[in-house]
């Protein structure tokens, strides 16, 4: 679920009553971070959360753990909040608050070995071997009507079951906008035309902390249309993909 422009409009537009000089005196928040993550979403998220704080004059620190173990917290307060949920995640569950600006967009890209194999959107993987990375909250979400499905711990052991034929196709998540993976991860491999399935993602935080929202959100839609949180997600990316080829053998 995406929320609504008009929706989204009439939030933001609640804004001016707001003021940010509640949080005159630096606060330590703690959010989750996906500890799985192995593209750019996560670092992405983070640099545009910790710079809309720091320009709250607050403090964020960020605590790696697996999707389902942090939303768990989350919930019970342990966590103040989290940076990356798609908007439906807060339907049954009054505890926590979604922050309504898209600080982000994942996409599902599907991976094959034949290229005459072309599905259109998720429900045509359910005949089908689908490989995809362990722990992606997500990803089993869509997958729960595919009955063959192998979990794998990285994105390269993703690809690396689909080269050798152990499943049919290979699942990853990518942030809208970030670059493709590198020539040599997809060496005999063929990604499809379009991903199969995309959603806005947004900050949530605990509902103790409601006092926050305005102030952030307002702070985040700044950052949006100035371009500065488009900028930032830009280098997360870039350095995202620079490690990870670092690592490569």
């Amino acid at each position: 679920m995406q929320l609504s422009a008009p929706r989204r409009m009439f939030l933001i537009g609640l804004l001016p009553a707001a003021s940010r000089q509640a949080w005159a005196a630096p606060q330590r928040w703690r959010f989750a971070t996906d500890s799985n993550d192995r593209s750019g979403l996560a670092p992405a998220g983070r640099a545009v959360l910790r710079r809309a704080f720091e320009r709250l004059g607050q403090l964020l620190e960020f605590e790696p753990l697996p999707l389902r173990r942090s939303l768990r917290l989350t919930e019970l307060g342990q966590l103040d909040g989290e940076p990356l949920r798609i908007a439906s995640i807060v339907d049954q569950r009054p505890q926590l608050l979604l922050v309504p600006v898209a600080i982000s967009r994942v996409e599902v890209w599907g991976f094959v070995g034949d290229a005459a194999l072309q599905p259109h959107d998720m429900a045509e993987l359910r005949p089908l071997r689908v490989a995809h990375q362990r722990g992606i909250l997500l990803l089993e979400q869509l997958l729960g009507e595919v009955a063959r499905r192998v979990e794998a711990t990285t994105p390269d052991d993703v690809l690396r079951l689909l080269r050798l034929r152990v499943v049919d196709i290979g699942l990853l998540t990518l942030a809208s906008g970030q670059a493709p993976l590198r020539p040599a991860q997809l060496e005999g491999l063929v990604a499809l035309a379009a991903p199969l399935y995309s959603s806005s993602l947004y900050p949530v935080l605990h509902r103790s902390h409601a006092q926050l929202l305005p102030a952030l959100t307002a702070v985040l839609q700044e950052m949006e249309s100035s371009g500065e949180s488009d900028g930032l997600r830009r280098k997360a990316w870039a350095d995202a993909r620079d490690g990870a080829a670092a690592l490569s053998p």
